[in-house]
């Protein structure tokens, strides 16, 4: 797995160099175009399979844009006939944590500056039609999030899957958010006070009280902008 600024850049460099757009990228080698933005962005480290599926449909070699992997070895992958795994990298990565909506959640991993979360927290991608993914307007910074408890209920149910945009990391406006104030990941709505350093941190449950702390102790992971649950 190739992951470096350096990559990510000569990547994006080679793509616009042949007048490449992301859409089309995404088209030739079966890769979502959100998948491929993490990439160029150095959020998302490269395999080698991808790595010769991108090098093809840009009509280049893979040492073009990294030097990570070795002649043979890319020797060998361009020997494979990887079209039957095109479309297995979805939109939204599905992370195996889960975050609570009652007394404490759960937080296994914590991701790096920019609330990227490591490939073996996750197990799967969601995968939208181009009019449902045109809605997440930041669709490379969203992670599904499954949530247990029943403190936010009737809006989230627990088993419900919330899916968290990570560059929404302000609580504000008072929306619903991932955040952790000590006790794991939780999702609550969260509201600014006014003319105060303070937020008040809210369970749509009535059964749950709502409670003020300091914004310094709050840690925001992202904004919960859409969910998903069963209802058999």
């Amino acid at each position: 797995m190739a992951n470096s600024a350096a990559m990510a850049n000569r990547i994006r460099e080679v793509r616009k160099s042949k007048h490449v757009t992301l859409e089309e990228l995404a088209v030739q080698t079966g890769i979502s175009t959100s998948y491929l933005s993490r990439i160029e962005a150095g959020n998302r480290g490269l395999s080698l399979e991808n790595a010769v599926r991108i090098a093809s449909a840009l009509g280049c070699e893979v040492a073009d844009f990294t030097s990570e992997f070795s002649v043979e070895d890319v020797a060998e992958a361009g020997r494979l006939d990887l079209t039957s795994a095109r479309g297995i990298v979805g939109d939204v990565p599905n992370l195996t944590i889960h975050a609570g909506m009652g007394n404490g959640g759960l937080l296994t991993v914590e991701g790096d500056e920019a609330g990227i979360v490591p490939d073996t927290h996750t197990d799967g991608f969601w995968t939208f039609p181009d009019s449902i993914r045109a809605k997440f307007h930041k669709i490379g910074s969203v992670y599904a999030l499954p949530v247990v408890g029943d403190s936010m209920e009737p809006t989230l149910v627990g088993g419900s899957i919330a899916f968290v945009d990570t560059s929404h990391r302000v609580p504000s406006p008072a929306d619903i958010y991932a955040v952790d104030y000590g006790d794991g990941l939780m999702i609550k709505r969260i509201e600014l006070m006014p003319r105060s350093a303070r937020v008040k941190v809210i369970s749509d449950n009535q059964r749950y009280g709502s409670y003020e702390m300091k914004r310094t102790d709050l840690n925001v992971y992202g904004r919960v902008i859409a969910s998903f649950q069963w209802r058999g």
